[in-house]
Parts: structure tokens; sequence; C-alpha cells
């Protein structure tokens, strides 16, 4: 049988050299080179090249564009027909148009990208080496397998490699794997797999504790991180929930603009009007109903979405994740950082008879001893040292001690040993010295001769037995209740040497106390988790730690309720196990905590999830969370913590890491969406009065009430202002009362279409078209007779048609503001766009009839006060008339309950 060839984990220490063919001294300078340009830069990212151009063209292929694009031609066309009618100006301004809206919104994704780029600092740009028998310090990316790193503690590992020497090495890798527990590292052969080896450090990961050197044999996409992170590279990100109904909308309207030009202009064909006339219509038809100005404002709103979102602590990568976000039905959040502080902390010291907490005075007393067992150093920034070591530190200057003092007092530290799960010290406190032992209580047990209760009695002899197996209960009872349980026992030395060895001193132990420790819970995060369940987003913990752990952190949450617990957790092994449809039933039935989970099951999750119509987001932060973070509907990374790949892979990033911030930005995102909704609403009832004139035009004999320019004037003039305005609108207070919209709950409902063109947009139509008629008619015109565009008749009947519509935007942009509520509150005065858009829309509708410089530009002319005064009833008349609309939906639903 053919025997697997050997890894370099498992060969001893002095073969690595030999076999990466390197040296104790370092690889000498031609060495690199040569390697360097055999295997590459330390880079784990692909360059690409035609990243820029193809997000540039990408701007130009939605049907928008497509549309406005061909218009344009379609006029130049119509130019070359019939020069000196203006159709090249129209050319090009639906040209700029389109060319505006690409630009502005690859713009928008070319900053998000340098603010990234600004993010890009988790791997060291300078790492020290050995070559040619001198210490180096050189650039990351220069490194290549065979180089000997020299490493210490505070140090981000920049490749895998292989250690050869260590001096009480411990490193995090979390980044790569997801414990949060240290690992200690050694230099001897070890037969398991790689990744599980306590003689490898690898690439993104940190050195907490300690000194070693390793010889590199991975770099660049060959490490671990580097796989992880071209496989998240390689998984295509599907389309967000806006995106996908931004497409939609614009098919929609799409083909309604052309199918009606179309069908217009084959109709004037066959009545016999000239190609000219037709072009015209066809020109007009499209113009008026493909808003030109929505695609501009949707961007505008986005990114200004995205700012907001921003002063909330979350940075958004893309901008159509600010409304994707909002339209999430599952977050599923990781623990350590996101739901935790991601700092150790001693929340109980314990009596290991009783279990009942020791009163402080004691606490001091034991933490001093536990410090004597501790590598621990003060810095500026605090202390520095193992994670656990730190934690007892701080605790034992919360209750009032003297850290200085007791440093003074301990004579030696035995470094914690892996395989005996301990560390040890010696100390001298007011009663003599003792030995101090302090680490695991299965690693302490064979070696107890008593146990100290709270009171100070001991237990020991005979009854020995029986108090190990209550001190058994005690810490079964804190480990359940997620805490990470630290056993402290002492021995008195009086006169014994004490210089001997640990394993002599290690005899005839006392226990002192348990020292339960845990990553705290955010303060913030039991709110967080109820304001989602009251806003109907489901949570879920996805964690590479305990289950009890995970459990414990899920109840504190909120995540699971207590009548929940029994049923809420699954392992990774168990979920190895199912098929997706058993995974599924199982979600279905209860689920909410996965524990110790690798990253190809959190994929698996999230690819469930999704089958079930949910829109899912996903939280990271380590290399290992980077292909489900790419595969969710909605990548969240975390920006103080995160690693790089994590960061790349996500949309959104958490700058605070913390938990209550992805809420808030649910919110912000459900207002994006609800404000998109409103002006999306507002800009489509202008649509109605901007189609009837050219039907009426082309079925009667009737002069044409609005041109293609008066149209532009209104989609990319005067609702711009609005529109935006619309957009900024603050959250609603039952916004995070209601579940998620579903995922096939489009912007362009069937109602919404109703409401707009044959309710509110026949509206503006009908009493523009009225006055319209009434000034021609006032004026002498009479039904089939033709009119001059230069006629100043038909001047001040085209320019009170175009007023007119402009001031009953005033009364529809009011009424968008809230779907049942009249809109006239204080928020008005409050927003100031809205106010600046009110203030155009009435300048123009005055300018465009009595200002010379307007009147010739838009070709329109005066009329009487009278008339233009019934032009403002129109703003009554539409806002009334929604208001009437509003309080029968009201009493309707009602009724309905």
């Amino acid at each position: 049988m053919k025997q697997e060839p050997r890894q370099i984990q498992q060969f001893p220490a002095e073969d690595v050299f030999s076999i990466l063919h390197s040296r104790p001294g370092g690889l000498t300078t031609a060495e690199v080179a040569e390697r360097l340009g055999h295997v590459g830069r330390n880079s784990f990212e692909i360059p690409d090249r035609w990243k820029v151009y193809r997000s540039f063209f990408r701007q130009f292929t939605n049907f928008f564009t497509i549309l406005l694009l061909l218009s344009a031609v379609i006029c130049f066309i119509a130019h070359s027909i019939n020069p000196g009618e203006g159709m090249n100006i129209l050319g090009w301004a639906l040209a700029v148009v389109a060319l505006l809206n690409a630009f502005f919104s690859f713009i928008q994704e070319f900053r998000a990208e340098r603010a990234m780029e600004a993010l890009k600092k988790f791997l060291p740009q300078l790492v020290e080496v050995e070559r040619e028998g001198a210490v180096q310090k050189v650039e990351v990316a220069e490194i290549v397998p065979g180089d000997l790193l020299l490493l210490s503690e505070g140090d981000k590992i920049s490749a895998d490699a292989r250690i050869v020497e260590s001096e009480g090495l411990l490193v995090n890798n979390a980044p790569l794997t997801g414990e949060a527990a240290p690992c200690p590292l050694t230099a001897q052969a070890n037969a398991a797999s790689l990744i599980e080896s306590d003689n490898i450090v690898f690439a993104g990961c940190s050195v907490v504790r300690g000194v070693g050197k390793a010889v590199v044999f991975a770099t660049g996409l060959r490490t671990e991180f580097g796989k992880l992170a071209h496989l998240s590279q390689g998984i295509k990100r599907e389309i967000s929930p806006l995106e996908r109904e931004t497409a939609r909308m614009v098919r929609i309207l799409t083909i309604i603009a052309t199918v009606m030009g179309f069908s217009f202009f084959l109709y004037g064909v066959a009545s016999g009007r000239s190609l000219w006339v037709n072009l015209v219509f066809m020109m007009g038809i499209i113009v008026a109903n493909v808003p030109e100005g929505l695609l501009p404002t949707f961007t505008l709103s986005l990114a200004m979405g995205s700012l907001r979102m921003a002063r909330k602590n979350v940075l958004v990568k893309s901008l159509n994740s600010v409304e994707a976000l909002g339209a999430v039905h599952v977050i599923c959040s990781d623990k350590t950082g996101t739901l935790t502080e991601n700092r150790l902390s001693i929340t109980a010291v314990i009596d290991p008879l009783t279990g009942k907490e020791l009163d402080r005075r004691l606490q001091q007393e034991l933490l001093a001893l536990a410090l004597a067992a501790s590598e621990v150093k003060k810095t500026e920034d605090g202390f520095s040292g193992d994670p656990l070591d730190v934690a007892v530190a701080r605790r034992f200057i919360e209750l009032e001690g003297d850290f200085e003092a007791v440093q003074e007092d301990i004579s030696r530290y035995f470094t914690f040993d892996v395989e005996k799960r301990r560390s040890g010290g010696i100390i001298t406190r007011p009663s003599g010295s003792c030995f101090v032992s302090k680490g695991a209580f299965e690693a302490l047990a064979s070696m107890l001769a008593g146990i100290e209760t709270g009171s100070g009695g001991t237990a020991s002899g005979s009854s020995i037995g029986h108090e190990l197996e209550k001190a058994q209960e005690v810490l079964h009872s804190m480990a359940s209740g997620g805490l990470r349980v630290i056993a402290l026992a002492t021995r008195a030395l009086g006169e014994v040497n004490l210089d001997q060895e640990q394993e002599e001193l290690e005899t005839r132990l006392t226990l002192k106390a348990f020292i339960g420790i845990e990553d705290p819970l955010r303060a913030e995060v039991p709110a967080a988790i109820k304001k989602c369940r009251e806003a109907g987003v489901e949570v879920l913990l996805i964690t590479g730690d305990h289950p009890d752990t995970a459990l414990s952190i899920g109840r504190k949450s909120g995540i699971v309720l207590e009548e929940q617990a029994e049923d809420a957790v699954m392992t990774g092994i168990e979920l190895e196990q199912l098929t997706e449809g058993r995974l599924r039933r199982k979600l279905e039935d209860g689920v909410k905590i996965f524990a110790r989970t690798t990253p190809g099951q959190k994929m698996k999750i999230v690819s469930v999830l999704q089958s079930m119509n949910k829109v899912v987001a996903m939280t990271g932060d380590g290399v290992n969370d980077a292909p489900a973070l790419k595969a969710a509907d909605v990548g969240i990374a975390m920006g103080r913590q995160g690693t790089d790949v994590a960061r790349e892979s996500a949309q959104i990033i958490l700058l605070d890491d913390n938990f209550a911030s992805i809420v808030s930005g649910i919110e912000e995102g459900r207002t994006v969406f609800e404000n998109i909704r409103k002006f999306t609403n507002y800009v489509l009832v202008s649509n109605g009065p901007e189609i009837l004139p050219y039907v009426l035009y082309i079925l009667f004999p009737v002069p044409l009430a609005l041109n293609v320019i008066h149209i532009l004037s209104i989609d990319l003039g005067t609702d711009i202002i609005p529109s935006m305005a619309l957009g900024q609108e603050p959250p609603d207070s039952e916004v995070m009362n209601r579940p998620p919209r579903q995922t096939d709950q489009g912007l362009l409902s069937l109602r919404l279409m109703l409401h707009s063109y044959l309710f509110l947009g026949l509206l503006e139509g009908f009493w523009s078209l009225t006055l319209f008629f009434y000034v021609l008619v006032s004026g002498g015109w009479h039904w089939g007779m033709e009119l001059q565009n230069s006629d100043p008749l038909y001047r001040s009947a085209t320019g009170i048609a175009l007023a007119t519509i402009l001031l009953m935007q005033i009364g529809n942009l009011l009424g968008r503001r809230f779907r049942l509520r009249s809109g006239l509150d204080r928020g008005i005065i409050k927003n100031r766009l809205m106010l600046l858009g009110i203030v155009i829309q009435v300048v123009f509708s005055w300018a465009i009839l009595y200002l010379p410089i307007m009147q010739k530009a838009l070709n329109t002319g005066p009329v009487s006060v009278g008339v233009y005064l019934l032009a403002w009833f129109g703003v009554i008349l539409i806002f009334g008339s929604d208001y009437l609309r509003k309080q029968l939906t009201i009493f309707f639903e009602r009724t309905a309950d």
C-alpha cells in the first residue's frame, strides 16, 4: 500500500533546513532573488488590471442608460433629416444625462474602493528575518520559502512557517481557525494534520507571547491564509435585493416606453403623418416614460444613506448594500468581538466547595497568588502577555491591588506547559514563601492534598475524594454558565529548597479557588437582539467555540430564550452529517446556535437559508470567514480586528466591531428603501401629465402641450431636489416594528403604478391640460386649428401647462412623505432640501411665465395672474384628493381588522 508523503510538521526540527534548502544562518541574497523569481511575491491578492475599466463600463449596461443613448442616436438621425429643429441639442442633452449618471455611479464605487485601500493594514509591512547570518528587516512581499523568521511577542506572522526554536511561544490563530484560545507552540515533530499542528505558524496570525524561529515553507496564495483568500475571490456574490428590484423596475418602464413609442410611431405612419412628426412624437413618448432623473436620485439617496451609516460606525463599500442591509431576514453572527468584547475578563473567584463567590479582600489575596504563576508585564497601554494572565492582572488592579509590590515578591516563574496544562511560580507573602500552580483542574486534581473553603478551613485526608467530587460539580456548574474555569492551588514551602524543579514542588497542593473567566457580552447587545426580534429579524450564532460557551452567550444575549435552549444548539460534527434538506428542517424547528463550525459549514448554513428565500447577513473577522462573507447577501466584516481578506470579501464594515451597529444599519437600510419607494412614486406621478399631451396630439387635431425640453426640465430639473429631499427623510418610528419585506415585494408594485399613473398622474394631466386649453380657447383657438411654435398664444398655453405641473408636484411631494399621514408637520421645516425643492418649483413656475430669459429658453409666454392662481389651485386639488384617499384607506383597513 502506497504511503502518504510526510509533511513538514512531521519532520524533526534539525531536518527542516535541509528539506527547505535553507540553513541556520538563513538564505543568501542570490537565493532570495532566485526564489522570488520562481514563486513570486508574498501576496495573496490576484492582480486585476481591468477591474477599474470593468466597473466603469458596467455603469452603461442598465436599460435606462441604453435607452437614453439610443434615444440620443435617434435625435441625431432626426436632426440629419430635418436640421434646425433643435433635435441635435436634445440628443446631446440625453447623451450627457446618460454619461453623467454612469460617471456618478462609477465615482461612488471608486471612492469606496479607495476607502478599502486605506484599511489594508492587517499584514505587517516589515518583518525580521535572518539572512547570511545577520538579522535584517525586509518587506513582507519579499519573504520567500526557506527564509528564517524571527518571532517575538506582538509580531504578526507573514507566511506559513515551521518552528525550529521556541521559548514559551504562544500564538493567536483566531483569524484563521476562529479558535479564541491562544495556542502554545513547540519545535518538536508532530503527527497531527498541518492546521492542528503545534509546530506551525500561519500567515495572518500573531504572536501573543514568547520568542522563536521558524523556516518559511509557503508564501502568498500557497499559505492557508492565501488559499482561503483565493477561495473567497472565486465566489460570485448574488446581486443585492435592490439591484434586482431596480433592474426589474427599469425593465418594466423601458418596455412601457418602447412599446408606447413604437406603437404610436406606427400609428402615426399609418395615419399619414410625416416621418419627422412621427419621430418627434416617438421621442416625446419615450422621454416622457423614462424618468431620467430617477437613477441619479437613486445613487444620491444611497450615497447619503451610506454617509448616515458611516456616522453610525457602518462603512458601506457598495452603495446597493445600504438598502440590502434593511432587507435582511437573518443575521448569522460570529461571537468573539461582535457579540462579546474580545477580551478575557475575570468575572468570578469561587469557593471550590460551596460554589459561592469569595469576598473582595480574599479575591485580592488569591489573585496576588495567581500573579506568581502569570507571565505578564505592565506597559504604557496597560498589560502585555497571555490574555488569561492579563485578565488576572487587570482584575487584581480593579480590586485595588499593588501590582508592582507583588511583582517584587515573586522569586521564580515556571512557564506554562502545554502538555501539563499549567504554569507555576514562587511568591513570598506575609505568612511565608509558597508555591503556586495555576491551570486546568484536571491537571491539578491528582496533586491535591486538600481543599480550602471560604471560611478558612481545609478539607483533607480521607474526605478528599468526596470533596473533589463536590469541586467537580462546582466546576461543571461554572462551565455550563459559559465560564472558562482555571484552578488555583498552593503549597506552603517553609524550609523547602526554593531551587527545586517544578515537578518536585507540585505535591501536597491545597486547592484555593476556581477562577471564572469569560469574554464578556457587550452591554448593548441584548437590547440590540431584542430590537431585531421586534423587527422580525432572526439572529443565529455561528462560532468555533465550545457548545456550552455558545449556549451561554446565546442565553445572555437573548438569541435563545430559556424555553428554546434544549434544542437550540447544533455542533459542526452534527451539521456535517445533515443534508441541506434536513438542515432546513432543523432551522425551521428552532436551531439558532452552531458551535465548533468550519468555514465550509458556514457556507452550507448560508446556502440553506438563501434556499428558504431569506436575505442573509453574515458577520466575520477572520480569513476563515471570508468565503461565507462573500456567499451571503450582505457580508459584514469587522473594521478593528478584521483581517484584510474578510474586509475584501464583505460589503459592509463595522468600524466599532459592534453588533448594535448592525441593528442601526438595518434601520437605516429600511428607511432608505422606504424613501426610495417614496421618491419613485413622486417621480412617476409627473410621467402622467408628460405622456398625456402626446397621446392627445397623435389621436386628435390639437397642439402639443409639452415638448421634450419641457419634460427634461421637470425630470432633470425641478424634480431632482424634491426627490433627494424624500431620500433623506428620517426613519419612521414604526420602521423597526415591522417584519422585513419579502423578496418578491418590489419597488414598482401594481398599486404604486396605478397610484402614480392613473390617479395622481391623470389628475395632474387633467388640470394642466384644462388650463392649457382654457388659455388657447380664450385666445381664439378652435378645434383643428394649427399653431406655430412661435405663436404667442401657443407659448402662453404651453407655459401654463408646464407651470401647473410644477406647482402640483408640490402637493404630490408633501403627500409622499407618509403612506397614511398627511405629510404636513414640523418635519418639513427640518428637511432643508424639501424647503429648497419647494422654493425651486415655485420660482421656476413663475420664471417660465414671466422671466424673458426663461421664456426664450423654453419657448413659453406669460398668462394673466388669475390663470396663474388657477395653477396654484392644483396644489390643493392633488394634495386634498390624495389625503381623502389616505383617509378611506385607513377606514377600510380598520374595518377589515
